[in-house]
């Protein structure tokens, strides 16, 4: 592909575009506009995650995770941007249990989590807002020293559940917030760094060479 492997996040997209088995620029390019959709608190924890080791620190593998991204990025009610939001709602909720699954293993820091059922899951779902708090209504079982993510019956109940008005609308809501907040945090970096600088030719002017 030709792109570049230097910084953290150009590491992440590059396994990004492994999973999503990414073959041209133009797909590379479609990867970055989804990742760039995601707000900056979504992206830092897909940078951790996918960064992790499993060796000093605590590292998820999500099994089946290539099935739910070619499965998302095929069906036209989710997209790839969703679904690593709810990989996002995914680690935050296993995250905390993450020292009590490790208890019953030595000398691992690896947890495999199972996404067989999601990865059908997203085959199937029509409505957004319903993949979108699908993680609420899951169950997790530790099962064969690996995590079991069950989209449970309530999921399934809804999977035929067509887009309406008012899901629509929770939507727009939140990609507005979320807007908002990559905008709040580019404002606060800028200003950071205009801090910066103003201080260093205050002290340069302070103290002349």
């Amino acid at each position: 592909l030709g792109v570049p492997c230097q910084t953290a996040e150009e590491l992440v997209l590059i396994r990004l575009a492994c999973l999503a088995r990414v073959e041209d620029r133009s797909a590379y390019r479609q990867l970055e506009e989804c990742w760039a959709a995601l707000g900056s608190v979504e992206r830092s924890t897909l940078l951790h995650h996918f960064l992790a080791d499993g060796i000093e620190e605590t590292a998820f593998v999500f099994e089946f995770l290539p099935d739910c991204v070619a499965n998302a990025v095929r069906n036209p009610n989710i997209g790839l941007t969703c679904l690593l939001e709810i990989l996002v709602c995914l680690l935050n909720m296993l995250q905390p249990a993450a020292p009590g699954l490790l208890a019953n293993m030595s000398q691992c820091k690896l947890i495999l989590v199972n996404l067989s059922d999601m990865s059908e899951f997203i085959t199937c779902v029509r409505n957004r807002f319903v993949f979108e708090t699908c993680v609420s209504r899951c169950k997790v079982r530790f099962t064969g020293g690996r995590v079991q993510l069950e989209m449970t019956g309530s999921n399934w109940a809804r999977v035929n559940e067509p887009n309406s008005d008012i899901t629509s609308l929770a939507y727009s809501v939140k990609d507005v917030l979320q807007k908002q907040r990559t905008l709040e945090t580019q404002i606060l970096q800028q200003g950071s760094q205009g801090f910066r600088t103003a201080h260093f030719f205050r002290t340069a002017e302070t103290f002349p060479v």
